[in-house]
């Protein structure tokens, strides 16, 4: 709110408003930077003389200045990115799952290592995890619990130093989905950042994306399909964050 007698304009407000402007991006904006770029594009040949945003002051002044600070602070990283996927499926529904999750990172030009965990060495996989960025586990469930050689990875995961990668856990179920639970109680005993529906609330405000990911049956419905995909935009705009 502004004082009464306060100019509305940033030039007359008495200071450099940069910073404040900065900080309201990283506060409120970064985590809808997707939407920034494209919404940057589409005023790329406008003739703007004038930005009055909702909050805070209007700017007259060095225009180019604060749509090139958005620009740049929505800019994806260049560096290299890996995700790894790893599942233990019943009736192919969570490696279905796991397929849509690999589609839409190599989308976002992220590097994929996808492992069935009852088909391949677990050295290897856990070799892969050590060098990831961010680490997706999913599991059908069977009899309240999670399906193959799953478990015995999970535990030696909790004894690596995976620090500074992010985690999710996902699966289908066709009751009451146990096992995807199981993998989100294994993944927070690791030192991961977890992902959760409760921090992605409370950090972005975002109530479409829903971690861990639960697809009841079969992943091929517009609604499921796009739950899931939710998920990998979400972790592959962590990951490609400049900021």
């Amino acid at each position: 709110m502004f004082k009464n007698n306060a100019s509305i304009f940033a030039d007359e407000a008495g200071f450099d408003i940069t910073e404040d402007f900065i900080g309201y991006y990283q506060a409120i904006i970064h985590p809808h930077r997707r939407y920034v770029r494209t919404l940057i594009e589409a005023i790329s040949d406008l003739d703007i003389e004038m930005i009055a945003p909702s909050h805070g002051f209007a700017i007259r002044h060095d225009i180019a200045k604060f749509i090139d600070l958005y620009a740049s602070m929505s800019t994806e990283t260049k560096d290299d990115k890996k995700v790894v996927i790893v599942y233990a499926t019943l009736k192919n529904n969570t490696k279905k799952m796991a397929n849509i999750l690999k589609d839409c990172f190599v989308e976002n030009q992220i590097k994929v290592e996808l492992w069935d965990v009852d088909k391949a060495d677990e050295t290897e996989i856990l070799n892969s995890i050590a060098s990831a960025d961010a680490v997706f586990v999913g599991s059908s469930t069977k009899y309240a619990d999670m399906t193959g050689k799953l478990e015995d990875l999970l535990q030696q995961m909790q004894k690596m130093n995976l620090e500074g990668k992010l985690a999710a856990a996902f699966g289908s179920y066709g009751w009451s989905g146990e096992a995807i639970e199981v993998v989100q109680d294994y993944l927070n005993g690791t030192n991961m950042k977890v992902q959760s529906t409760s921090d992605v609330i409370k950090s972005t405000g975002m109530t479409h994306v829903e971690f861990p990911v639960r697809i009841r049956f079969y992943p091929t419905e517009d609604e499921k399909v796009k739950k899931i995909k939710n998920a990998a935009e979400f972790v592959s705009d962590l990951l490609l964050s400049v900021i």
